[in-house]
């Protein structure tokens, strides 16, 4: 696995602040392991909408996949851990 650099993840934490309420509604069901099938299904997307909402989540938050996303993702979950901690 690549190295993380600290600065992307830092942009990556601070650009959800600027996720529109239906970006933040698709980045929550990747989070809880939904594919981009059940997610067309559950917010009544057509397939191009939801490419719209992934290629805008991407933008904004500095990651060029899904599995990125992902994996920023489960490193601000587990910085949070240690902050409640």
């Amino acid at each position: 696995m690549r190295e993380i650099d600290p600065d992307s993840f830092a942009l990556f934490f601070e650009n959800l602040k600027t996720l529109t309420r239906k970006e933040r509604e698709v980045f929550d069901l990747y989070l809880t392991g939904k594919s981009a099938k059940e997610i067309v299904e559950l917010m009544g997307f057509t397939d191009n909408a939801l490419k719209f909402h992934n290629k805008n989540l991407y933008s904004k938050l500095g990651v060029t996949s899904r599995k990125e996303l992902l994996l920023y993702a489960a490193l601000m979950e587990q910085e949070k851990r240690k902050g409640d901690a």
